[in-house]
């Protein structure tokens, strides 16, 4: 009886789980859901925006922080590419994923920041969005398989 798990906790003599410890694991499952698809969404939004700004769209300003457009483009395109991977990895449990998730929407966030001049509300939402996703993966990383 010792060997069966519930819920990847071990029955162990006092029986299984108590319904808080349970609740603990289910908040951990749905902060992690919720960041790997936010930063997903997060990623693919980089990467229209990327590839906007490669493409000279007209509805992008010239107005950028340092360098050019076009340097920013490619910034947000691999940016993006990176979040859309760590967000489909994070979903899966993957460890490092954590990591590459909170470099990347740390990186997000500062440059939407700098660009908040130009595109208020825009800037404004994606920067809560990579907030949410850093609180997530720091508050209950990126390791799904781990028990108590």
């Amino acid at each position: 009886m010792s060997s069966q798990t519930f819920w990847g906790y071990r029955r162990g003599p006092q029986g299984p789980p108590t319904p808080a410890e349970l609740q603990g694991e289910v908040d951990r499952h749905n902060w992690l859901d919720m960041a790997g698809l936010l930063l997903i969404l997060v990623g693919v939004f980089n990467i229209i925006d990327g590839i906007a700004a490669i493409s000279d769209a007209n509805y992008l300003s010239s107005h950028v922080l340092f360098s050019n457009l076009h340097a920013w483009g490619w910034f947000f395109l691999i940016v993006g590419i990176l979040q859309i991977f760590a967000g489909a990895a994070v979903m899966k449990g993957a460890g490092w994923a954590a990591i590459v998730g909170i470099v990347t929407a740390f990186v997000n966030a500062i440059s939407q920041f700098s660009s908040a001049d130009t595109f208020v509300f825009w800037s404004l939402t994606i920067l809560a969005a990579d907030i949410l996703v850093i609180y997530g993966l720091v508050r209950y990383g990126g390791d799904r398989g781990r028990t108590r």
